[in-house]
């Protein structure tokens, strides 16, 4: 059965109804509010634009952002080239096994007062943490993605004499690419996620702060507006790169119908 394609209009109609609707909602509901934990949503926007107003909001996201880009390119760099690596090392891959196995179910976060208690509370402790979260998923996925290539393909690229960094550009991250892409979305949002919380230890400035801060100084309408901004921006990244990754990888989704209908070709012969 052939899945229904709507347009781009309609796509973005599909995808926005549903949240219109609850933020209308949570604005009627809220609206009589009295208790400090549950402020209405037009006193949240309100301290929001206080924020923003101020200046320290903009001095915040780029604080904070600057140090996600920066441990994300480090994460995808360093995740990509040592996953391709032992994707292609099988032998490797079986003796480092159980201990990716262990490192990646070690909970990033109880890392994040070790580190920053050894490192400091400057910008390199926090980059370092939020690069560690991102890279055990892209690292992972790039193993699995070289893995999953048909053997077929590596033996013809090596019948042909193809050079080994010539076979990596142009057969091995391509073969793997589907895989890792997987792996980079999952780090957009782990990453966010230990971007706010090693901020909420011994930092003095970004959005993590600002929200720990707000919450220790039973400021909640000023924490409501940061936890929502963070929600927003995770939000509008993840569906950057979904819209990125669509277009990226539309020959994935080619190969996978062509495949289809020769599968259906084959079932109406027989």
């Amino acid at each position: 059965m052939n899945a229904r394609t709507y347009g781009p209009v309609t796509r973005i109609i599909l995808l926005a109804w549903l949240p219109i609707v609850l933020i209308v909602l949570w604005f009627v509901v809220s609206a009589q509010s009295t208790s400090v934990f549950w402020p209405p949503l037009s006193t949240i926007l309100a301290k929001f634009g206080d924020w923003a107003a101020s200046g320290t909001l903009w001095s915040s996201l780029a604080y904070s952002f600057g140090n996600y880009f920066m441990a994300l390119i480090l994460a995808t760099v360093v995740g990509i080239g040592i996953g391709t690596a032992i994707g292609l090392m099988p032998r490797a891959g079986q003796v480092l096994s159980p201990y990716l196995d262990f490192f990646r179910t070690l909970p990033i976060v109880v890392f994040v007062p070790i580190v920053i208690l050894t490192l400091g509370v400057g910008r390199g402790p926090k980059v370092f943490l939020i690069f560690l979260a991102c890279v055990w998923p892209i690292l992972l996925n790039a193993i699995e993605g070289v893995r999953s290539i048909q053997p077929s393909v590596f033996e013809t690229a090596r019948s042909y004499r193809i050079p080994l960094a010539l076979r990596i550009r142009r057969v091995v991250l391509p073969g793997a690419a589907p895989q890792i892409a997987i792996g980079l979305r999952l780090a957009i949002s782990i990453g966010i996620v230990m971007l706010v919380v090693s901020e909420m230890y011994g930092s003095t400035e970004g959005v993590g702060h600002f929200i720990l801060q707000s919450g220790q100084r039973f400021q909640l309408a000023q924490a409501w507006a940061g936890t929502l901004l963070i929600g927003v921006i995770g939000w509008l990244f993840t569906a950057l790169y979904m819209f990125g990754e669509h277009r990226v990888l539309v020959w994935t989704r080619q190969d996978a119908e062509t495949r289809r209908s020769g599968r259906v070709s084959k079932g109406d012969k027989s």
